[in-house]
C-alpha cells in the first residue's frame, strides 16, 4: 500500500508539473505580439515622415515656378509698351483765335527733350517733351459760356509753324501730340511724340521743327495763349 501511494503522488506530481509548463508558454504570446505591433507602428511612422518630407520639397519646388513666369510677363510687358500703337490726335477747334497779345507775360517758360533715344547714324529716334508752364486759366472764358474756368491742353506739331491773320491763326506741319493738362502756376509736363507722328509728317533726317501750342478749348474755335518752337535733330534709324 505504501508503494502504491507513493507511484501515485509521483504521478500526480508529473502531471502538475506538465500543466504549469504549457501555462507559462501561454502567457509568452501577448508579449511577442506587442513588440511585433510596435515595430510595424514605427515602420509606418518612417514611411509617413518620408512621406511627409517628399511632399514638403515637392510643394517647395512647384511654388518657385510662378516667379519664373511672372518674370517672363514683365519683360513681355515692357516689349509692347515700347511698340505701342500710335493713332492721330484730335484737331483743335478751327479757326483758332490768337489770345497771346492779351497775355502779360509769355505761359511756357521751356521745352526740351527728355528720354531720348540716340539713332545709329546719330540724331534722335525717339524722344519726349518736357514742358515747363503756366497753364492757370481761371477766369479766360465769357460768362455766357457757363463756365468762365478754361480748359487747358498742349498741342504739338512736327515741322510745324504760325500764320497769324486779322482775326484768326492757323497751323502749318503735321498734328503729332495731344495732351490734356491740370492747372499749375509752373507747371511741369512730359508728351510723349510718337516715331510714327514723324513718318506721317513726312520728314527727312536732319533739324526738324517743333511747335508748342498752350490752348484753351471752347465750343466754338480753340484759343491760342502760347507758342514756343524748338529743334530737334531728327534720325529716323533706318
Amino acid at each position: 500500500m505504501t508503494r502504491t501511494a507513493i507511484s501515485i503522488l509521483l504521478v500526480v506530481c508529473l502531471v502538475l508539473s506538465g500543466c504549469a509548463s504549457l501555462g507559462g508558454n501561454t502567457e509568452q504570446t501577448p508579449d511577442q505580439t506587442h513588440t511585433t505591433s510596435a515595430a510595424t507602428s514605427t515602420a509606418a511612422a518612417t514611411t509617413s515622415a518620408d512621406t511627409a518630407t517628399t511632399t514638403a520639397a515637392t510643394t517647395t519646388a512647384a511654388t518657385s515656378t510662378p516667379t519664373t513666369t511672372a518674370t517672363t510677363t514683365t519683360t513681355g510687358g515692357t516689349t509692347t509698351t515700347a511698340t505701342e500703337a500710335w493713332s492721330e490726335p484730335t484737331p483743335p477747334n478751327t479757326p483758332l483765335q490768337n489770345k497771346m497779345e492779351s497775355e502779360e507775360r509769355d505761359r511756357i517758360e521751356s521745352v526740351s527733350f527728355v528720354d531720348k533715344t540716340e539713332a545709329s547714324g546719330g540724331g534722335y529716334s525717339d524722344f519726349d517733351l518736357r514742358i515747363t508752364a503756366d497753364t492757370q486759366m481761371e477766369n479766360i472764358d465769357p460768362a455766357d459760356h457757363g463756365d468762365v474756368v478754361g480748359e487747358p491742353y498742349f498741342l504739338v506739331y512736327i515741322g510745324g509753324s504760325l500764320d497769324n491773320g486779322s482775326r484768326f491763326s492757323y497751323t502749318n506741319g503735321t498734328l503729332g501730340a495731344r495732351s490734356n493738362v491740370s492747372q499749375e502756376k509752373s507747371g511741369e509736363y512730359t508728351i510723349d511724340v510718337h516715331p510714327k507722328a514723324f513718318e506721317k509728317a513726312n520728314v527727312e533726317d536732319g533739324e526738324v521743327e517743333i511747335m508748342v501750342l498752350l490752348m484753351d478749348r471752347d465750343s466754338d474755335w480753340d484759343d491760342i495763349y502760347a507758342v514756343r518752337t524748338v529743334t530737334v535733330e531728327y534720325s529716323s534709324g533706318s
